[in-house]
């Protein structure tokens, strides 16, 4: 299963898990991007996974770590 969302989503934004990822969630829920999420278990992360480079940009610019930092 990995394999194959690694493969059709090679695009991958990282986040740490927090209460933070229902608004995340609700944000990709109303956006046109094709997405797919798992949840990195060794690196203590959920993986949010895109098609393009362009979306998953637009994400990390909304969710980085940095931007999340500053919002907290």
């Amino acid at each position: 299963m990995l394999l194959a969302i690694s493969r059709d989503f090679p695009f991958q934004v990282p986040l740490s898990f927090d209460e933070a990822a229902m608004e995340v969630l609700a944000w990709l829920e109303d956006s046109a991007f094709e997405w797919d999420m798992y949840v990195d278990l060794p690196g203590n992360t959920i993986r949010y996974c895109f098609r393009t480079l362009a979306d998953a940009t637009a994400f990390k610019r909304r969710f980085g770590e940095e931007k999340r930092a500053m919002l907290a």
